[in-house]
């Protein structure tokens, strides 16, 4: 049977440390019994609704194969979507991941009746809400059991610098991509720039200048206590589409500059943990940047895949401990 939007419970949180602020956050309460709590973490761009999609056919799917539900929450970052503005100000992505540990305690508290180190946390996250997750984890290692990278940030790479540069004295005209200009490359360099460049502004105020120090590898630190981890990047076609749809640039300069650097970073993120914890890459065929929007019932079954992973994990403590 499918859920509907109705069963999603939304709230507001003013955090201990930032008390004149709201934080929003929608949340379906699972099982009481399951100690499992998977967040959503948005990008940039999509607020905590994108993610609606994806928690009612996590529900569905929990529900009509009659295992136990967790309890997922998605919520707005300072700035986002419902939310207030930081009351700070700008803000980094360690920033942000303090912020988050502090919402997790003062959640799972107020909803859960139940403390943070209680529970099994795995992140769902798009875009630069994985390098949001990453950090955390770094941070406060062993409270995160589970990662979903959904079309991860490059966090160490620089977008606008993958474009070469025609105007340098050692470039050759004859390195043009068949079809392109000198002024198409000029033109779709300066088009990152705007957009993407680490001090172009947005409208949450994260800055990510200090990003790339903060990640400056795919594959490292690796992840405390090996979790699970599935990576997921886009379909190539459909995000070189995208591009060629949103900022003019031409599907075979994305799949030339863009799309091989990204696969071969997520490779490499899928080497945070051990070997036999880690999936993927995995290819969201269809999808674009926006895998949750593109196709929320394909993000659902990766939930669920890791949330059955991570109750097995819980399993495997309970019998270590009985044995001590």
């Amino acid at each position: 049977m499918a859920a509907t939007s109705n069963l999603i419970n939304h709230g507001t949180m003013q955090l201990s440390t930032k008390p004149n602020a709201n934080l929003s956050y929608s949340f379906l309460a699972g099982d009481p019994t399951t100690k499992t709590l998977v967040v959503f973490l948005n990008g940039l761009i999509l607020p905590k609704q994108s993610w609606e999609r994806t928690i009612l056919a996590i529900h569905s799917r929990t529900q009509d194969t009659n295992v136990s539900r967790p309890q997922l929450l998605a919520y707005d970052r300072y700035g986002q979507g419902t939310s207030d503005k930081d009351p700070q100000g700008d803000h980094d992505v360690q920033d942000t991941a303090h912020d988050l540990h502090t919402f997790l305690i003062e959640f799972c508290d107020k909803e859960l009746k139940s403390p943070l180190a209680d529970q099994q946390v795995i992140f769902v996250c798009n875009s630069i809400g994985c390098a949001v997750a990453r950090s955390f984890a770094n941070t406060y290692p062993t409270t995160v059991s589970g990662f979903i990278f959904l079309d991860s940030i490059m966090a160490h790479v620089d977008l606008v610098a993958l474009w070469p540069d025609v105007d340098a004295p050692d470039f050759k005209d004859e390195d043009l991509p068949e079809g392109t200009t000198k002024e198409d490359m000029r033109s779709v360099k300066e088009e990152y720039r705007k957009r993407f460049d680490v001090a172009a502004p947005n409208p949450e105020g994260l800055n990510r200048k200090t990003l790339a120090g903060l990640l400056s590898e795919a594959g490292a630190p690796k992840l405390k206590d090996d979790p699970w981890i599935t990576v997921v990047g886009h379909d190539d076609e459909t995000f070189a589409q995208e591009n060629e749809k949103s900022f003019g640039v031409s599907s075979a300069l994305v799949n030339k500059y863009i799309n091989p650097v990204w696969r071969e970073y997520n490779k490499e993120l899928a080497t945070l943990t051990s070997s036999d914890r880690s999936k993927g890459p995995v290819v969201a065929k269809g999808c674009g940047h926006f895998i949750q929007r593109d196709d929320p019932e394909f993000v659902a079954s990766e939930v669920c895949e890791i949330f059955y992973c991570a109750l097995q994990k819980v399993n495997e403590r309970l019998i270590l401990k009985m044995m001590q």
